[in-house]
């Protein structure tokens, strides 16, 4: 069904809000159709309503919704990398840890105000190419036009927020006009079909992934979402060698250890409970992906993410995910890449198993004890003090039916 607009000059917005009261409009007049019949005893089947009008008005409607998707992981999982995989598509609009905004508006300008609450507007506008609040708008211009972060989104780096493509010679991070509100949300909603985002869980309200499910659940948008996970003695062992958390120095009880062991892994076993517990309708909008997946075979995920997402794999992506993850650390370039928490190249393969040789068998015994249980629900091994398995690369600690994927649609 064609959108109707009562005005020839009508904008594409008010077009949207147009569509949908009369999407509400035609579910009202299908309800009180089904009622009317039904009190009259008359079959349903049989009304003048045709099925295929009411299709066409389902796709029709489809169509309308922005499509967004939103990965969702721990820090130190391969977020960054996961990220990347999208912004490297033309047709994404991507945001690195949008999150991150509301955090340091939050602590520095709103200390009194609700994070959540925060949070939760916050994305729903994003998930609108809507960009209202000054504050945060001031905080996405003072991040992404770092020097660290010189393309840790394409979309923000590219025409119409800056003069030249990334991929040209002449592009400069300082050349980028300051961005308002307006051209933000019309970069994003006239040049991108969908928008993509990276965010920690840390960082989402109340650490559910079930309040991301909240804030999309409106007629004008189409979210989907992947929940990245990786094996947890490599995920805390890496959040341990950055700072995320401490030990006392010298003390042999790892209580830090231990404290992040356990909320990290109950955050990510709850997450997964509460998906279990959707409505199967739901299942079909969330994918669990793992680190270790992607690392073994990238393209091979690269072509299943897409698929999820509903995007067109091309060789550019290809090209650049085959090189990205068979280079070392040690080629990243600061002037190219930013800093090294935004760069991505890296052995994946080498990446998943980096912490069977680096981290003291004492601190993989402690994230074993907390962690067993959603090790075992997403298909990981613990080694249990074996050498012999802790050693042997040849043996991979990841197994390929775990239960959990049995919860999930597209896994």
């Amino acid at each position: 069904m064609p959108c109707t607009c009562s005005f020839p000059r009508q904008t594409k917005s008010k077009c949207k809000e147009e569509r949908s009261v009369l999407w509400s409009d035609w579910i009202e007049q299908i309800n009180i159709r089904k009622t009317q019949q039904t009190d009259e005893g008359q079959d349903f089947s049989n009304s003048e309503i045709d099925l295929a009008d009411s299709n066409m008005v389902f796709n029709d409607v489809l169509k309308v919704a922005r499509k967004t998707l939103i990965v969702v992981s721990h820090g130190r999982s391969g977020s960054t990398l996961m990220g990347d995989i999208f912004n490297h598509h033309p047709s994404v609009f991507y945001m690195y840890e949008p999150l991150q905004s509301i955090r340091r508006v939050h602590t520095n300008l709103k200390p009194h105000s609700d994070y959540n609450d925060l949070a939760k507007d916050f994305l729903a506008g994003i998930f609108r190419c809507r960009f209202d609040s000054p504050e945060l708008l001031a905080d996405i211009e003072e991040f992404y036009r770092k020097p660290d972060h010189p393309r840790v989104s394409n979309a923000i780096a590219s025409p119409p927020l800056c003069p030249y493509k990334t991929s040209d010679e002449r592009w400069d991070q300082r050349l980028c006009p300051t961005m308002t509100s307006e051209s933000l949300g019309s970069a994003c909603r006239e040049h991108y079909e969908m928008t993509v985002l990276k965010v920690l869980v840390d960082r989402v309200p109340n650490n559910d992934i079930g309040s991301i499910l909240e804030a999309c659940d409106t007629k004008d948008t189409n979210c989907r979402i992947i929940f990245l996970v990786r094996d947890p003695r490599a995920v805390i062992a890496s959040a341990h060698s950055v700072g995320f958390f401490r030990d006392n120095h010298g003390n042999p009880a790892r209580l830090g250890t231990r404290e992040f062991s356990y909320w990290a892994c109950k955050k990510t076993e709850d997450n997964l409970d509460s998906i279990r517990k959707l409505p199967k309708s739901l299942h079909s909008r969330i994918k669990l992906q793992r680190y270790e997946d992607l690392a073994l075979d990238p393209l091979k995920e690269l072509s299943a993410l897409y698929e999820f997402a509903g995007l067109s794999v091309l060789e550019s992506v290809r090209t650049w995910l085959n090189g990205t993850t068979r280079q070392s650390r040690s080629a990243c370039n600061h002037a190219q890449d930013g800093e090294e928490a935004t760069c991505t190249k890296d052995d994946a393969w080498v990446a998943a198993n980096r912490w069977r040789w680096k981290v003291h068998p004492h601190e993989i015994d402690v994230i074993e004890h907390y962690c067993r249980s959603v090790m075992l629900l997403m298909g990981y091994r613990p080694v249990d003090r074996s050498h012999e398995l802790l050693a042997n690369i040849k043996i991979p600690l990841f197994s390929r039916n775990f239960e959990a994927k049995r919860w999930f649609l597209h896994s």
